[in-house]
């Protein structure tokens, strides 16, 4: 059985640096073409609209003042009563300290996928490029299953060929087989393990699948080094459900598992 999860609101660019301190991980696609002059007028626009939604409570604030900077300049901070069920799930987003965060791309363009991780609850996010954010509530438990959902195509195919070592030199060129491969795939998928808790750059582990055969293309920024290769689909499932694990680890030492 698929995994399940609960649908929630869904939000803009816009109403969540209203609501919000800031964007945190996830991208803003809309908000960050708009000119910074234009911004308080997109932002007491999207103010309006929360309100007229149900989602703030009118006595709550003046919805014709120029909202407040946030502390990074970029953002606004709003002092408004929110209806439960958004604040819940916005709460659930401030608090998580460790997130998946995928970028895919597809044939008709490119979107984000978000599991922002609290201990049993997976709040996800699915961004578009029009800047709408869709929420859902998921079981971390499940986060294996749903990431396989997010990051695999449907019909992905065992892929073929040998694996390929790339160096992190400038002058280092991808061999046109293995573009070949990569370019054959219907979705591409770049993961990352997200910890708010760790100063290092995460690895980042791009998934190519499709019915003409899968790749994973892993990058190391310790090291520079990129390895590609061919998987099977056990084998893809074997990685997601590492990335998983890895997301859902514990940060105790103490119950560490060593490597």
């Amino acid at each position: 059985m698929p995994a399940s999860t609960v649908a929630l609101e869904i939000l803009t660019d816009e109403e969540l640096s209203v609501l919000t301190p800031g964007p945190g991980a996830v991208v803003t696609p809309f908000l960050s073409a708009v000119p910074d002059a234009e911004r308080d007028a997109v932002r007491r626009t999207a103010l309006r609209g929360l309100v007229a939604r149900g989602i703030v409570d009118p006595p709550a604030v003046d919805a014709t003042a120029t909202p407040t900077p946030g502390s990074d300049g970029t953002e606004v901070e709003v002092d408004a009563m929110v209806r439960q069920d958004v604040l819940s799930a916005l709460t659930l987003r401030q608090a998580a300290r460790r997130v998946v965060a995928v970028a895919r791309t597809t044939a008709t363009g490119q979107d984000f996928w978000y599991a922002h991780l609290v201990d049993e609850i997976a709040l996800l996010e699915e961004v578009g490029s029009d800047g709408l954010h869709r929420f859902a509530l998921g079981h971390t438990a499940a986060l294996a299953e749903l990431l396989a959902g997010a990051t695999l195509h449907p019909d992905a195919a065992d892929g073929t060929g040998e694996p390929v070592v790339l160096t992190g030199s400038p002058d280092g060129e991808a061999p046109p087989e293995l573009l070949e491969h990569l370019g054959a795939a219907y979705v591409r998928a770049d993961v990352l393990v997200i910890d708010a808790d760790r100063d290092e750059r995460p690895a980042m582990t791009g998934l190519f699948t499709g019915p003409r055969g899968s790749w994973s293309v892993v990058a190391d920024p310790a090291t520079g080094r990129v390895s590609a290769r061919p998987e099977t689909v056990a084998s893809l499932r074997g990685r997601v459900e590492a990335l998983a694990a890895e997301a859902t680890a514990s940060t105790d030492p103490a119950t560490e598992v060593a490597p």
